[in-house]
């Protein structure tokens, strides 16, 4: 399945891409990650594994399969987390949006999971874990409250 959820952040491309691209970086503007650190490679490289701790005492182990500082995009894949989805891949994507000197968000996946379960996957990952996060790094880029 698909999930594709955008958002404007209210903050210049260079701002959003300086605070979103280290992979490692997660927990300072994503409320429902309460901390990250790298298991292998550095928080740009290729290839590396970062460990996630969740608010709800959950981990994810993702892999960071590309990132772009000319695009401003990184893509990864997850390892090990408690959602019920096989071949998970996303992309967190930053536009700049040169008119009001704000940044078109876009945060996507494609995974496999049981028929019965798309639509409250589909809840969970887009709105819940996407535009959750997109609401926190938002609020972090602001100056507000991100959690």
């Amino acid at each position: 399945m698909h999930v594709y959820r955008s958002m404007i952040l209210d903050a210049p491309i260079d701002a959003v891409w300086s605070a979103v691209r280290a992979f490692d970086g997660v927990s300072q503007w994503n409320p429902g990650v309460t901390s990250a650190r790298m298991e292998t490679g550095t928080a740009t490289s290729v290839g590396s594994i970062r460990h996630l701790d969740i608010v709800d005492g959950t981990v994810f182990r993702e892999t960071l399969l590309e990132l772009s500082d000319v695009d401003h995009f990184y893509t990864y894949d997850i390892i090990d987390s408690p959602l019920p989805v096989q071949n998970y891949v996303s992309t967190h994507r930053f536009i700049p949006i040169t008119h009001t000197n704000q940044t078109l968000g876009i945060w996507e996946s494609r995974f496999d999971c049981a028929k019965d379960l798309e639509q409250g996957m589909g809840a969970i990952v887009g709105d819940g874990i996407y535009v959750g996060a997109m609401t926190g790094l938002d609020a972090h880029l602001t100056g507000g409250d991100n959690g």
